[in-house]
């Protein structure tokens, strides 16, 4: 069975696409083939969970929709072993690491946490050491600067790049090398 990384987007609204054009993430703010494709490189089949980052009712996103959802995936889906969260969904994997999983089998099975865009919370607290078991790989990455060379010119905030920013550090395992 091929194991999975769940992709969590972020929050809804209008963003830079790819190309720097404005458009309007419905379904929650995210550089899909970016993602998909770092995750294929790390050797998981990417997994984008299809529900927004936003926060949801109540007073912290432990509530969130989308919270919710991806612990839901992670139960019914014993090839989840890692998770990819981007702005929203960053701080929504805070949220399933200290507040919904529990079991020391429920970290064990972890290999990869990568949270991009979410600076609200410090990268310490995503560590592995603070759960029962956890022993997993942690990328942790804030916002690209508009110079970078995946930015598009003309862009006002780079956040959204975030995914092209992790994907241009990750080599293609599958690419030969002259």
């Amino acid at each position: 069975m091929p194991k999975k990384m769940l992709i969590l987007r972020g929050t809804t609204g209008y963003l830079p696409d790819e190309n720097g054009k404005l458009h309007n993430y419905k379904r929650g703010a995210l550089h899909e083939p970016a993602a998909k494709e770092y995750a294929r490189r790390k050797g998981y089949e990417g997994v984008v969970l299809d529900i927004s980052g936003n926060h949801g009712p109540g007073k912290t996103r432990e509530t969130s929709p989308q919270t919710l959802l991806a612990v839901d995936e992670f139960y019914r889906d014993k090839a989840i072993a890692a998770f990819y969260g981007f702005s929203g969904g960053g701080y929504n994997v805070w949220w399933i690491l200290h507040k919904k999983l529990t079991a020391e089998a429920d970290f064990k099975r972890i290999e990869l946490v990568v949270v991009i865009g979410a600076p609200i919370r410090d990268e310490a607290e995503y560590k592995a050491s603070n759960f029962p078991g956890g022993n997993w790989d942690l990328v942790y990455k804030k916002n690209p600067q508009l110079g970078d060379p995946f930015v598009p010119r003309g862009v006002k905030d780079a956040h959204m790049f975030g995914p092209e920013w992790l994907l241009s550090e990750t080599p293609d395992p599958n690419k030969k090398t002259p």
